[in-house]
C-alpha cells in the first residue's frame, strides 16, 4: 500500500517535491551510459534497473528509452525520441560524440561536470521560489474566499435591514464582488495552476524551446554557453570542429538554432573562420571569437572555451534567479492588496457599525 501511495505521488508531483531531483536522476544515467559503453555491457538491462529505482514520469521515461533501445535504434535515435530523459547540453554532446567517434573523451567530461552543484542551484531556488508563491496565493485564496463568501455579505445585509448606507470601501468592494465574483477565483486558479505546472520539467523545457522561451532574457546566453561546452572536446584534442558543428546542426533541439549553426558550418571554409562565422549567426559574441582564435595551443584553447560556458552558464542562472525573485513578488503584492482592501473595509465597516448603533 505504502509503494502504490508513493508511485502515485511521484506520478503526480514535481521531481524534488517527492523523490530526486530531476538533474540527480539525469546524472546517474549519464553514468550509467558510460559505464555501459566503457565496459561494453548492454544498457538495456541497467536502464530497467534505473527505471524500477525511479517510479513515476522519470521511470516511465527510461522505459521508453529502453524499449527504442532493445528495437536496435540507435543511441543518438533513442535520445531524440526521450526529451528530457538527459540534459539537452548532454543529450547534445552525446549525439555529436557518436557521430564524430569520440564518445569516451565526451562521457569523461560530460561527468567530470556532471556533479557541479551550481548547475543545478539556479533552478532549485526557482523550484522553491514557486513552491513559497503556490503557498501564499493558496492561503491568501482561502483568506479572501472567506471573506468574500461569509463576511461582506453579512454586512451587507445587515446594512440593508438598519436601512443605512455602506461606507464607500465596503460599497465598492461589493460592486466588485457583483461583477467579478465568478472570474476572479477563476483567475486565481489559472495563477496557481500555472505556477504548479511550471514546477515540472517537461513544462518548463518545452517552454524554453517555443517560441516564447526565445523571448526570455536568459536562453541565448544559456545555448551560446552550451555551444562553447560541446566544442571543448574537439578543441582540446585539436582536431577539427567541423564535423561537431556539423552533428550539432542536426541534433540540436532549437530548429531555429539548427539553421544558425548550419549556415555558420557551410559559411566556414576553415576551423579558425568558423568562430567568426557563430559569432555572425548570434551563436557566440564577437568578443569571444577573436579571443579563441587568438589562442594558438588546443588544450589551452579547449580549457578557455570551457571556462567562458561554465562562466556563461553561471551568470545566465544568476540573472534567472534575479529575475525570478522579482517576479514572486507580483501575485503576493497583487493578492496583498486586495486582502487588505478586504480587511479595511470591513474595520471600516464595522466602525461605522458601532457608531451608528452607538
Amino acid at each position: 500500500m505504502f509503494n502504490f501511495l508513493s508511485g502515485l505521488l511521484q506520478s503526480m508531483l514535481p521531481s524534488g517535491l517527492v523523490g530526486n531531483s530531476t538533474r540527480s536522476k539525469q546524472n546517474a544515467l549519464l553514468r550509467i551510459l558510460a559505464l555501459s559503453h566503457s565496459q561494453r555491457l548492454d544498457p538495456k538491462t541497467l536502464i530497467r534497473n534505473l527505471a524500477a529505482e525511479h517510479p513515476g514520469r522519470y521511470g516511465k521515461k527510461l522505459m521508453l528509452l529502453q524499449r527504442w533501445i532493445a528495437a536496435d535504434s540507435s543511441m543518438s535515435a533513442a535520445l531524440t525520441h526521450t526529451p528530457g530523459v538527459l540534459d539537452e547540453d548532454d543529450t547534445l554532446a552525446i549525439q555529436c560524440a557518436i557521430e564524430t567517434q569520440t564518445l569516451d573523451e565526451t562521457f569523461a567530461f560530460l561527468l567530470d561536470r556532471s556533479d557541479d552543484a551550481s548547475h543545478t542551484a539556479a533552478g532549485e531556488i526557482i523550484r522553491g521560489m514557486l513552491g513559497y508563491v503556490l503557498g501564499v496565493l493558496g492561503f491568501a485564496l482561502l483568506v479572501a474566499s472567506f471573506l468574500m463568501i461569509f463576511i461582506v455579505p453579512t454586512f451587507e445585509q445587515i446594512f440593508e435591514e438598519f436601512a443605512m448606507e455602506l461606507p464607500p470601501l465596503m460599497l465598492a468592494l461589493v460592486q466588485f464582488s457583483d461583477t467579478f465574483a465568478a472570474v476572479f477565483p477563476i483567475a486565481l486558479m489559472v495563477v496557481l495552476g500555472v505556477c504548479f505546472l511550471m514546477l515540472f520539467e517537461d513544462v518548463r523545457r518545452g517552454i524554453r524551446l517555443s517560441l516564447l522561451g526565445r523571448l526570455m532574457p536568459t536562453t541565448a546566453e544559456r545555448r551560446s554557453a552550451g555551444l562553447l561546452r560541446l566544442l571543448t572536446v574537439p578543441t582540446r584534442q585539436g582536431t577539427s570542429i567541423a564535423p561537431t558543428l556539423t552533428a550539432a546542426a542536426q541534433f540540436h533541439p532549437d530548429r531555429r538554432t539548427r539553421k544558425r549553426l548550419l549556415r555558420a558550418r557551410t559559411d566556414a571554409q576553415t576551423d579558425a573562420d568558423i568562430w567568426i562565422q557563430l559569432a555572425n549567426q548570434g551563436l557566440i559574441s564577437r568578443n569571444q571569437a577573436d579571443k579563441i582564435n587568438k589562442i594558438e595551443s588546443p588544450p589551452l584553447r579547449g580549457w578557455t572555451l570551457n571556462t567562458l560556458a561554465v562562466k556563461q552558464r553561471r551568470h545566465a542562472s544568476q540573472k534567472a534567479e534575479s529575475l525570478a525573485r522579482v517576479l514572486q513578488h507580483v501575485p503576493i503584492l497583487v493578492l496583498g492588496l486586495f486582502v487588505g482592501w478586504i480587511t479595511i473595509a470591513v474595520m471600516q465597516t464595522l466602525t461605522s457599525l458601532v457608531t451608528s448603533l452607538a
